[in-house]
């Protein structure tokens, strides 16, 4: 692959468009190191949809406010016209259980500037309460400045593809126990792009390959239990290559932001 083209995978990854360089499909298409997940076991995991079309996933703090990734809310347009999809593992929300929302106002961190770089943290707000349940419920957030260490799991409705070719599931996907490796390893196995990754990130393997985020799973959660350590920022295409680590917000640097920032529009 020509190093323009890497340079634009990586790009379009992080805009979480269902797009990238062409190359031949996988015949397989199987999952990037994930399986179906469990009907309730992410309550807090929303899909965010346009006309119909999962583009971005957000994750439930409260009964009107959800956090996401700022380059999912690029396009104001697009994401007061979406659809807030929770309490269905199935995108479709075809669930007895499931609740969509409406989106009236949204926030993306002052310091965003596009692309694949720090600060991509955003919250969307949506003026009709989600009621509890099983199916639809809060995740926690972790103590400010915590750096986490150990394992993770990661939900989303993402490609499933290793290759170009992106290939979506119609069932929310889990990812378990991704060993988070330090911004150092994830600096050096990026390359020329490492030099964006900034202590506000986090990152996973593992770098042998099989498991990673992909796009579309952009704003998605990445949890230790119910608590919310990490949202889906960018990656490599093509998704689950070795040395292809996965990069997240790491939601302890933005404990204060978040806090801040839910003022409802009057």
């Amino acid at each position: 692959m020509s190093r323009s083209c890497l340079v634009a995978c990586y790009l379009l990854l992080a805009l979480g468009l269902r797009q990238a360089c062409a190359m031949a499909a996988d015949p397989n298409g199987r999952v990037v190191g994930g399986v179906a997940a469990a009907a309730n076991s992410a309550p807090y995991a929303v899909s965010m949809q346009y006309q119909g079309t999962h583009y971005c996933a957000a994750s439930i703090l409260n009964t009107n406010w959800l956090v996401t990734a700022a380059h999912c809310l690029t396009n104001s347009a697009q994401v007061l016209g979406s659809t807030l999809v929770a309490g269905s593992i199935a995108v479709a929300g075809t669930a007895s259980t499931t609740q969509k929302r409406t989106i009236t106002y949204f926030v993306v961190n002052d310091l965003y500037t596009g692309g694949t770089v720090p600060y991509d943290i955003g919250l969307i707000y949506t003026p009709t309460a989600f009621k509890w349940s099983a199916a639809v419920a809060p995740v926690s957030l972790p103590a400010s400045g915590k750096v986490p260490t150990g394992t993770a799991s990661l939900y989303g409705w993402g490609s499933t593809s290793t290759t170009n070719t992106a290939s979506y599931p119609s069932t929310l996907q889990v990812a378990n126990n991704l060993p988070i490796i330090s911004l150092a390893s994830c600096e050096a196995a990026l390359g020329t792009k490492g030099s964006d990754v900034h202590s506000t990130n986090l990152c996973t393997g593992p770098l042998t390959g099989g498991v990673s985020i992909c796009t579309s799973d952009s704003g998605g959660p990445l949890v230790q239990g119910n608590v919310l350590i990490g949202i889906v920022s960018w990656g490599k295409l093509p998704c689950g290559q070795a040395n292809s680590p996965s990069v997240y917000v790491q939601v302890s640097s933005f404990i204060s932001w978040i806090s801040t920032n839910q003022v409802a529009p009057s």
